[in-house]
């Protein structure tokens, strides 16, 4: 457990299984795009997939990065929480992106 989620449920740290490509992430950008990182939550579901996607945190705090990772997040396999050896389906994990843009102009 690294936090409270939703309605005081427990939040999870996510174990990816599959992360986005930098392509697959790329259409998810905000305009003007900060170095940075988005935290988004999402409930796990069966095939290693995540739904119900919830904006937690981005820094810097006007990057829109918390969205970004909202948005994409489809895209992530994430190997559920287990409690002894049996998967947690439904449960709430923690998705995080760092972002570094290296300066380049995405308008």
């Amino acid at each position: 457990a690294v936090g409270t989620g939703p309605n005081g449920e427990t939040l999870y740290a996510a174990e990816g299984a599959r992360h986005p490509t930098s392509t697959e992430l790329g259409g998810y950008h905000p305009p003007n795009p900060q170095d940075g990182y988005g935290r988004g939550g999402c409930k796990t579901v069966p095939d290693e997939r995540v739904d119900d996607c919830i904006e937690l945190e981005s820094s810097p705090l006007s990057s829109r990065l918390a969205r970004a990772v909202r948005l994409a997040a489809w895209q992530f396999r994430v190997r559920p929480p287990r409690r002894n050896g049996r998967p947690m389906i439904g449960e709430w994990v923690v998705i995080q992106i760092d972002y570094s843009f290296g300066g380049r102009d995405e308008r």
